[in-house]
């Protein structure tokens, strides 16, 4: 049967478990493996972009993030910013970005996304990041997994539903589709968008405050490259 809908995939996961008794839990079956996916999943049908303005040198994340990509100043598109571990975002602020400045660099601590150096009043920087995948509810009855790749939303929903009925062998068997369908998704979005080399942006120029443009955030030694992002 084609799986479309929310309903359609409740009733394949009855179907392929042979079970007419799981009307209340099939949901939460769903549910969990929208977390699980969201976990595991990066493709570029995940990507969206919001406008956030900074003030006070932090912001709050929008709240369906889960990996911010690429940042840059909203004003100046060719000055983006550098992701870098709020270790080194301390660090910065205490021997190199004192001055207020436009912002260079930023890390992510929590559900916010610190700056430095702090800009001196409000300002607007552009994010690009992955989101959550829109979860399936009777008012919300598809998404674009389901639309894409209806399998994974299948098999992922049968890995947790075999914990509940006490299945152990059939749980290594969806586990490993599971693991096989999820790489098989992540491979051809990586084909198209290239996800598999994404690195955050690195600024063209350095703070005023920070000597040389081509030294690195954290030492007067020339970087091999851009700080890459943590985790």
């Amino acid at each position: 049967m084609a799986i479309t809908t929310y309903a359609e995939l409740q009733q394949a996961v009855a179907d392929w478990l042979n079970r007419a008794d799981l009307d209340q839990k099939i949901p939460d079956f769903i549910t969990l493996a929208e977390s699980t996916l969201n976990d595991v999943l990066r493709s570029s049908y995940m990507v969206t972009s919001d406008t956030l303005a900074i003030t006070n040198s932090r912001v709050s994340l929008p709240a369906d993030v889960l990996e911010v990509i690429y940042t840059q100043v909203a004003s100046t598109p060719t000055q983006p910013l550098e992701q870098i571990s709020p270790q080194q975002l301390v660090m910065l602020r205490r021997a190199r970005t004192r001055q207020n400045g436009d912002p260079r660099f930023f890390a992510v601590v929590g559900r916010e996304m610190l700056v430095t150096p702090s800009p001196s009043g409000s300002v607007s920087v552009d994010v690009d990041y992955y989101q959550q995948i829109p979860a399936l509810s009777n008012s919300n009855t598809s998404n674009w997994l389901l639309d894409e790749a209806p399998h994974v939303y299948l098999y992922t929903s049968l890995l947790h539903a075999t914990p509940f009925l006490m299945d152990d062998a059939r749980y290594q068997v969806f586990n490993s589709t599971v693991s096989q369908q999820v790489m098989s998704a992540v491979r051809s979005s990586q084909t198209l968008s290239f996800d598999d080399i994404k690195a955050a942006g690195f600024s063209l120029t350095a703070p005023t405050d920070m000597g040389s443009s081509a030294a690195s955030p954290l030492s007067g030694t020339v970087a091999a490259s851009p700080v890459m992002p943590q985790g």
